[in-house]
């Protein structure tokens, strides 16, 4: 079909898709006559007027509508995708749509005259001019991948990964990948860029490990680096991140984090004690301790971790006993609840959770 919508979150793939199909069908000679751009808000009136449009000297016509805001619902009460109307039926309006003559322009596109809509949101099938466009047009979308930090990489991370690994003639250790998915938080242009730094890094060498990547990549765990100082004991460095995490996060959303790490934590670390306990001793001979890395391969299945995440995890946890993160969760349902009832301000509350039992001893 000449007419095509790439439409997604993941704006990485969908450009990169967007600049393979003009390098396929625009010929570099005509390009300047051929090749045809409008940003922002469309209307119908102009994607029937282009759709007559017909190719100068050989080759095709590409005419790319980019931010296209069809096939998705309007924000601040716009949500309603039908056009305005005005007598007869007819399309009235500036930004109206004549859905018959969309329609018919659609369906009678010269061969090659391609019209590609591009969506940086998620195509939503269910509005009108979504069914329209579809009958006449080939469909593709770019959903966000998702990931949850510490969490296991889903089979299409795993794949771009490789893929982009390949192109620069490489090969990657899988917990190299991992790192780079989940210390970069899933963000495929980043993860691209890093890839390409390592792969041009090691030449003429062609694997990627993982000791490259930590030497190259940084690893943004936000969140994590301010528990990390947190459970260490480093309470300037805490405070520092603290402070560069809420200038990018609000403090209830730090705190929503906080909840759902400790809930993770302490069920690591019960299995962690479960597992210790299950090792053999004999009387007067201390019971030796299993290795992080062990540790993470007993427990990667019934936790559903990568065990990269989860060794990280349990060396991160040492310094702290269970019962002390038992009680720092019940203390910050505490002030979450206080500060959802507007009896503790939010900044107070993480100052409280993180510095609290430090203020006490002084």
């Amino acid at each position: 079909m000449p007419a095509l919508v790439l439409a997604g979150e993941e704006e990485f793939l969908l450009y990169r898709k967007l600049e393979e199909l003009k390098e396929k069908l625009l010929d570099p000679a005509f390009a300047s006559f051929n090749y045809q751009r409008l940003d922002g808000a469309v209307s119908g009136s102009d994607v029937v007027d282009l759709a007559a449009s017909i190719p100068f000297g050989p080759g095709n016509k590409v005419i790319i509508f980019d931010r296209c805001d069809w096939f998705a619902k309007k924000r601040a009460g716009k949500s309603d995708d039908k056009p305005k109307t005005g007598k007869g039926g007819k399309a009235s309006g500036k930004d109206s749509v004549d859905e018959d003559k969309l329609a018919e322009a659609l369906a009678g596109l010269h061969p090659n005259t391609y019209l590609i809509f591009v969506a940086t949101q998620n195509f939503d099938s269910t509005l009108r001019l979504s069914k329209l466009v579809a009958q006449h047009a080939k469909v593709e979308k770019f959903d966000k991948f998702k990931h949850w930090a510490g969490g296991e990489a889903s089979t299409e991370l795993k794949n771009f990964v490789q893929k982009e690994v390949h192109h620069f003639g490489a090969t990657i250790d899988e917990d190299a990948a991992y790192y780079l998915i989940d210390g970069l938080e899933a963000n495929l242009r980043h993860i691209h860029k890093e890839i390409e730094k390592a792969a041009t890094y090691i030449l003429p060498q062609t694997h990627i490990t993982l000791d490259v990547v930590k030497r190259l990549s940084p690893h943004n765990s936000q969140i994590f680096a301010v528990t990390e100082y947190w459970l260490a004991g480093k309470h300037e460095q805490t405070l520092n991140s603290l402070r560069e995490l809420l200038s990018k996060q609000n403090a209830m959303g730090v705190i929503a984090a906080l909840q759902t790490l400790l809930s993770k934590w302490v069920q690591i670390k019960t299995l962690c004690e479960v597992e210790k306990e299950k090792l053999p001793y004999h009387p007067g001979v201390q019971r030796r301790d299993l290795p992080s890395h062990e540790l993470a391969k007993r427990l990667q299945g019934s936790l559903k971790a990568h065990p990269f995440a989860l060794e990280k995890d349990i060396k991160r946890l040492q310094p702290v006993s269970l019962d002390f993160l038992i009680r720092k969760r019940q203390d910050l349902t505490r002030m979450e609840q206080m500060v959802k009832t507007g009896l503790m301000p939010d900044l107070h509350a993480l100052e409280l959770f993180f510095f609290g039992e430090e203020k006490r001893r002084q």
